[in-house]
């Protein structure tokens, strides 16, 4: 019996010896395409030892599994014209426009920073709130003749999506990409509008708890009402911001309203050699500049890329909500300042202001100070 059981372990010994160099083989295997002269041979596969995975039915050619060897030999083979790895693909997904890392704003992404919970209410034609690359949770309209806050445009959902485009291998990714995105509809189809609108618009962010209201739109002329309206808006809290125009250099200056105003934050746009755009308006009341140049961005049922300050403007919009989201104590008065300090100086001030805008060094600032600001 002892004398039966050794032999039958010898037997599976003597097995296991045998299939392990096979077993080796096989894990060694890699995926090609074997391309033939004229008309595939599959027996070919499996006399070098490979094993056929598809054979096309279009082109003469068979994914396979082969060896290095296998694929030495079958190299040398006449009818074989080629031999190739079965190279992998990937989604093309997600892009990361340029002036999210120009402007430090993914190492803030990484830090946690996304804006979530910030009320940001894009003041402009409307969003497209069926974008599959946005998520509007609110909104209103004060065009006439309108009924709804949805863009029809384009304008407003460009400016959204440099805020705010989600993190969800879409398109583009925004700024903050968690951020409340409120729409604020005051311009038309034509991307015209009127003070009353941009009044009443105000007035529904101050009643509907907006932490930033982004208005990437301006006028030559100013207003008493339209002022009183965005002092009341500062004094209740809330961060204003503006593109400063695209007018042009000007030796007077030419900032358009409403960045022009005291309360309210003004933008110009620099392009991706951080030189100031031929079309940025400039001026004492440019406070810092952000990319505008070439930018990239969620637009009416697609993407598209465009150049000007109001581009630039929701970066810095972009920007402050992660400084609201990681310093909830922080005011409206202690954001702008801690933005217009932390900036990267450019040169001329009526150009760049108090420079490029740095979520990074903006961050880095509100922590080293933070008994400066309670």
């Amino acid at each position: 019996m002892k004398r039966k059981i050794l032999a039958l372990v010898s037997i599976l010994l003597l097995f296991i010896t045998f299939v392990h160099p096979k077993i080796g083989n096989a894990q060694s295997m890699k995926s090609y395409l074997v391309g033939f002269n004229n008309i595939v041979n599959e027996s070919l596969i499996s006399k070098h030892g490979g094993n056929v995975k598809e054979k096309y039915k279009s082109i003469p050619v068979v994914s396979a599994y082969l060896t290095d060897q296998a694929v030495q030999s079958l190299a040398n083979d006449p009818n074989v014209s080629y031999i190739e790895e079965d190279a992998q693909v990937h989604s093309l997904g997600q892009e990361v426009p340029w002036g999210v890392p120009h402007i430090h704003a993914d190492d803030v992404n990484q830090l946690g920073g996304t804006g979530s919970g910030v009320n940001i209410a894009v003041m402009d034609s409307g969003i497209d709130y069926t974008h599959q690359d946005l998520n509007v949770v609110g909104g209103a309209t004060f065009v006439n003749g309108t009924l709804s806050y949805i863009d029809e445009y384009g304008h407003g959902t460009f400016v959204a999506g440099i805020v705010s485009a989600l993190n969800n291998d879409l398109g583009v990714v925004g700024v903050a990409s968690e951020a409340n995105l409120y729409s604020i509809r005051v311009l038309d189809k034509y991307g015209n509008g009127n003070f009353s609108d941009v009044i009443s618009g105000i007035e529904w962010a101050i009643s509907n708890n907006i932490d930033i209201i982004n208005m990437s739109f301006g006028s030559n002329i100013g207003s008493k009402s339209l002022k009183k309206a965005i002092d009341k808006a500062y004094n209740e809290g809330i961060l204003m911001v503006a593109a400063v125009g695209n007018d042009g250099y000007s030796k007077k200056g030419n900032v358009n309203y409403p960045a022009k105003y005291k309360y309210v934050m003004g933008i110009g746009a620099i392009d991706q050699n951080n030189i100031i755009a031929d079309f940025s308006s400039n001026g004492k009341e440019v406070d810092l500049v952000a990319p505008g140049v070439l930018v990239n961005s969620t637009y009416i049922n697609g993407y598209a890329i465009l150049n000007g300050t109001s581009m630039a403007a929701p970066y810095v919009t972009g920007v402050a909500s992660l400084l609201m989201q990681l310093n909830p104590e922080l005011s409206n008065i202690a954001i702008e300042e801690i933005l217009n300090q932390s900036a990267e100086p450019l040169g001329d001030t009526d150009l760049y202001g108090n420079g490029l805008i740095n979520a990074l060094n903006a961050y880095q600032y509100s922590q080293n100070n933070v008994n400066k600001f309670k």
